[in-house]
């Protein structure tokens, strides 16, 4: 049975920077694919005018370059202002008022997580959440125990079907291309195991800080930032079993299933790092121990992946600013006819972005007289932005009821458990330089020969 679509579009945190960067350039796409054809209310807690949001969203678009301002004002005109208060559920008649006639709300909640629960249980208490989807931003609780927690209280006012949480690389086009070049390509998908697989390494690099973030990073840090989520998530869509049924619930089976299938990362197998400078920036504690840079090992305890090591490696001021797997295959170790070493590992390199590539790296022979060869790489897909930005994919599919690209109750639980040994202060924090890979530290735990600095 086929959801029901969305008939109007609430969002909370309007006024915030994400709204800015991502909501408002979604809404303007998904205008212009005639996606948006119903009332939205922005909602916030200051008491500003309906022109005043309207002009934010202009100038969101504009920093983007120049505004189609015919397909602007038909944005403008759906688009209204209710400003509440998160105390006062009364205060949350003012959202009903604003669209009386809706049957199938989508309420997205940019907001911190710790008004999650009440933001559902305002609007269940003015019956907004009747027949209902909301959307909620990571991060998903803190730990293990506030993620499970959080969804109890959220189920109170939503039921699991309704809740759509956002792990926004889930609704990028390279990620999903993953998973459909696994299973269009049966000579990809065969290779996929610890019989051929000597190691995965994916890297997140930064060329930035935590610029205008820093308050927030410095009681979060890297891993509970991107490890516990966007990485972990890309460990899943590589190394998942596929599904052998269509469908949302199937796809998103596997990527839980999965993540119940990692391994509890242990301290001995992290190593964290703090950039240098990373306290003087104004909001980060004196005595900070925050990781700006982590490098970790996962396992993977199935058949398929024993005794393949998984390498997470991500930081902030780094060389380069760049998201890419590389699955190393096994090689013998003999020399190839008149070659006097080992043929290079063949590779299967998937970045996702800022730029997506998928690309194949195997050996062909030099040329001349004698049997010798060289590395090579064949790109095999190389493009630029997504057409679709994720954030237009996600609040669309949101619209429609469509579940697959967003993070389901027991994955988001699985991940944490995976990270619960080393959040926090578990392990000693090694300074680092900005443009470096990391402190010297972080070379105990890489692939063998070392992490591919990706250029």
């Amino acid at each position: 049975m086929e959801p029901s679509r969305s008939d109007a579009l609430t969002f909370f945190g309007a006024t915030g920077d994400l709204a800015f960067k991502q909501i408002f350039p979604a809404m303007m796409a998904l205008t212009k694919r005639g996606r948006l054809e119903m009332p939205i209310v922005a909602i916030g807690r200051k008491e500003i005018g309906v022109d005043e949001i309207r002009k934010r969203a202009h100038d969101s678009l504009a920093k983007a370059g120049p505004v189609d301002e015919a397909l602007f004002d038909k944005l403008a005109k759906r688009l209204s202002y209710v400003a509440v208060d998160y105390d006062k559920p009364e205060t949350f008649k003012k959202i009903r008022d604003a669209i009386p006639d809706a049957k199938h709300p989508l309420h997205y909640v940019a907001l911190p997580p710790d008004v999650f629960e009440k933001v559902a249980a305002n609007l269940a208490s003015v019956g907004l959440a009747k027949d209902a989807r909301i959307t909620l931003e990571k991060p998903f609780g803190n730990d293990l125990a506030s993620a499970k927690a959080l969804s109890e209280a959220m189920t109170k006012s939503f039921p699991e079907e309704a809740i759509f949480r956002i792990d926004h690389f889930l609704g990028k086009e390279p990620v999903e291309n993953i998973v459909y070049f696994r299973a269009a390509n049966p000579i990809i998908e065969s290779s996929l195991s610890s019989d051929h697989v000597e190691s995965v390494e994916i890297t997140m690099a930064e060329t930035f800080g935590v610029e205008g973030r820093a308050k927030f990073y410095d009681d979060v840090g890297a891993i509970r930032d991107v490890v516990q989520n966007h990485l972990l998530e890309l460990v899943a869509c590589i190394a998942m079993d596929l599904p052998t049924e269509r469908g949302h619930s199937a796809l998103r089976g596997k990527r839980s299933e999965l993540l119940s299938q990692i391994k509890a990362i242990a301290p001995s197998d992290l190593v964290r790092g703090q950039v240098r400078g990373y306290k003087n920036e104004e909001g980060v504690s004196k005595d900070s121990k925050t990781e700006t840079f982590a490098v970790l090992k996962v396992e993977i305890d199935t058949p398929r992946w024993k005794g393949v090591p998984f390498f997470i490696r991500t930081g902030k001021s780094l060389p380069v600013t760049v998201t890419e797997m590389i699955v190393r295959f096994r090689t013998t170790k003999e020399a190839v006819l008149e070659d006097a070493t080992a043929a290079a590992p063949n590779h299967l390199r998937l970045r996702v972005g800022p730029t997506a590539v998928i690309a194949l790296g195997a050996n062909v022979k030099k040329n001349g007289q004698t049997m010798a060869g060289e590395k090579t790489e064949l790109v095999l897909q190389r493009s630029g932005a997504d057409e679709m930005k994720a954030y237009e994919r996600l609040i669309g599919d949101a619209i429609d009821g469509f579940a697959t690209l967003f993070a389901r109750r027991d994955a988001v639980e699985e991940s944490w458990r995976v990270v619960g040994e080393i959040i926090g202060n578990t392990t000693p924090i090694h300074e680092y330089d900005k443009g470096s890979w990391g402190p010297a530290e972080a070379a105990k735990i890489a692939p063998a020969g070392g992490f591919t600095n990706p250029g």
